[in-house]
């Protein structure tokens, strides 16, 4: 009953601010690897860090975004079964194996570089008729995580090891110490934000689709990052980082050409008809 009065919440507030996009919180199941995705619908909120030194190396400066636009995103990250149905023997590479030799075909995907997500990508679109499949920009990452909510969380302004896999051996000023369990977890072993999205803090870092840049302080629309840079962003922290990494305002970079461990992914459809 708890979780319906917040959803009913959440619509009337976007009805305000006057979506005129479908029914929020709609699903779809994509066909060839049975991902699940969620409807957004478009919306303001502050994205950043309120306390963000705007001269610090990732200013996370707090600045109001608007996105214009209704978009779908997976509710987890992408798995090694999801991967591997749409890439493959291509599923891993020469010298980029997964360190975890339990691998659960519902672990997220690791090991895979900007590059190696955007030929999935392309590869996926060409297998699901009438879909076409991106990275979700850094602002529509960050707008999903929060949820609605402008805490650090969206869980509020802590997080406990029972809501993410993150290393919480590491002492942080934002989760009590706890667990670390050393490797990701199967996607959806946590509960969903309010938006029934999963694993949006913790498990693996997710790869967006921006170039990084310094935030503007000032209101943008549907913002996309620069043109072009050296460094993309990786969201969300990881099962092998602190509570820190994890806040919903966090962001890293990495080379385009970097993998990792706990670096993984999740994707925006967007549906042609």
């Amino acid at each position: 009953m708890q979780r319906q009065k917040t959803y009913f919440v959440l619509f009337l507030i976007f009805a305000a601010c006057g979506s005129d996009g479908p029914e929020p919180f709609s699903h779809y199941t994509e066909p060839v690897t049975q991902m699940k995705f969620v409807l957004l619908p478009g919306g303001s909120f502050y994205m950043g860090n309120p306390s963000a030194n705007p001269d610090s190396l990732n200013s996370e400066i707090r600045h109001l975004v608007t996105l214009t636009k209704d978009f779908w995103i997976a509710s987890t990250e992408v798995t090694r079964e999801e991967w591997q149905k749409v890439m493959g023997d291509e599923e891993l590479h020469p010298g980029k194996p997964s360190p975890f030799t339990n691998d659960n075909p519902h672990y997220p995907v690791v090991c895979k570089s900007y590059y190696d997500v955007q030929n999935f990508l392309r590869r996926l679109g060409k297998l699901s008729p009438g879909n076409r499949f991106r990275l979700p920009t850094e602002a529509e990452w960050e707008y999903a995580c929060r949820a609605g909510t402008s805490t650090n969380f969206s869980t509020g302004t802590h997080i406990s090891d029972s809501f993410g896999n993150f290393n919480a051996k590491i002492p942080s000023a934002f989760a009590a110490t706890g667990r670390y369990i050393g490797h990701p977890t199967p996607v959806g072993s946590y509960p969903p934000n309010p938006w029934g999205l999963y694993d949006m803090h913790g498990n693996v870092w997710e790869w967006v689709d921006d170039w990084f840049a310094p935030y503007s302080p000032n209101k943008t629309i549907n913002p996309q990052g620069p043109p072009e840079g050296t460094l993309k962003l990786i969201r969300g922290g990881s099962w092998y980082f602190g509570a820190d990494n994890a806040r919903s305002c966090s962001r890293r970079t990495h080379e385009p050409g970097d993998w990792g461990y706990s670096i993984g992914f999740r994707i925006v459809c967007i549906k042609d008809s």
